[in-house]
């Protein structure tokens, strides 16, 4: 897995960001990472993080994600 897709934990913000998940090693599982997390856009900590397969394509900028 080469790309991750964040969203905030909360439900009401829907705040969401594409990132490169070179700089984790092959061992560390992504719910090891969720609480580390904290959200730019309100402040809370906590994410739901999945696998982006589409890491290398560019974002779709109507819609304001892949």
């Amino acid at each position: 897995m080469r790309g991750v897709l964040i969203y905030c934990s909360d439900y009401k913000c829907s705040h969401s960001i594409a990132i490169r998940a070179d700089k984790w090693a092959d061992d560390v599982r992504l719910s090891d990472l969720e609480p580390r997390f904290l959200c730019q856009a309100c402040g809370k900590r906590g994410a739901d993080i999945r696998p982006d397969f589409h890491w290398n394509k560019p974002p779709v900028a109507a819609m304001g994600y892949r």
